[in-house]
């Protein structure tokens, strides 16, 4: 009998929180800074999918976006005590980003500019620890401590709809006091509303004027998954006194998996 999940369950189990080091902190213990992202398995293969500016963090400085190629390490943290350890939490480090960048055919001159979604092929050592979930009540809802996390399969991939809801899933305010102890917010992003294609992005619209930039701090990456459990797209951006929230489509997400399923094949 296939088992039924609620759309709260399922946000939070597809939802994965992460932490950016430098390449050269090798055992990850000192985050400059925190995201989200989710895994999505394609055609049997599983790839992780965050927002660009997470892994390159340099790269979006100046507002118009520009490579500067430094790379950092995006882990996902596992919400698992190893065993005899219950004070650490695994994280489970990432490399290997696949990227993209934009041409204008109309410019030739003008540098190319990158496009804010990244994705990284998952191997079996990535796997060597369960990804959990740490939440247990929200809303009303109960999802026992320690259930496994899902992956969003491709045929899951919709395109927006303006007669929709849509949600986003995600840990805010991260901070880690004494340098040992996590802490950080759950937060539910509800009905928000399709507008319209604006560029290379989707414009949704939140409910409320967004007042309080750190409501949403954290949440770059997430899949934005609509009331029927479809993924449009992953959250890249927020522009404060507004209602609106940036997203790049879930198109570009496939473009860039097939592009690495590709590349995998050559390098094979």
């Amino acid at each position: 009998m296939k088992e039924t999940l609620s759309l709260y369950e399922l946000l939070v189990k597809t939802s994965y929180h992460t932490q950016i080091t430098e390449s050269k902190d090798k055992k990850c213990e000192n985050p400059l800074s925190f995201g989200s992202g989710f895994i999505v398995d394609f055609d049997n293969e599983r790839f992780f999918v965050t927002a660009d500016h997470t892994v390159h963090l340099d790269d979006y400085n100046n507002g118009r976006g520009e490579r500067k190629w430094e790379d950092y390490v995006v882990s996902i943290f596992n919400n698992f005590n190893p065993p005899g350890n219950f004070l650490s939490s695994v994280v489970t480090p990432l490399g290997g980003f696949y990227y993209m960048e934009q041409f204008h055919l109309n410019k030739p001159d003008e540098t190319p500019t990158p496009v804010d979604i990244s994705v990284c092929k998952m191997r079996p050592l990535h796997f060597q620890y369960p990804f959990l979930t740490d939440e247990v009540r929200f809303t009303g809802e109960t999802i026992s401590a320690g259930e496994n996390m899902m992956t969003i399969k491709k045929e899951c991939f919709k395109d927006p709809q303006t007669d929709k809801n849509y949600f986003i899933f995600g840990k805010i305010k991260t901070c880690i006091n004494d340098g040992i102890r996590l802490t950080r917010v759950s937060t539910l992003k509800e009905c928000l509303r399709f507008q319209l294609k604006a560029g290379d992005y989707f414009l949704f619209n939140t409910p409320a004027i967004i007042e309080d930039e750190k409501e949403w701090e954290g949440l770059s990456g997430s899949p934005v998954i609509s009331e029927d459990g479809a993924c449009v797209g992953v959250l890249c951006s927020i522009k404060r006194d507004t209602k609106s929230i940036w997203v790049m489509p879930i198109a570009w997400v496939r473009m860039l998996i097939e592009v690495a399923i590709q590349q995998e094949k050559l390098e094979g």
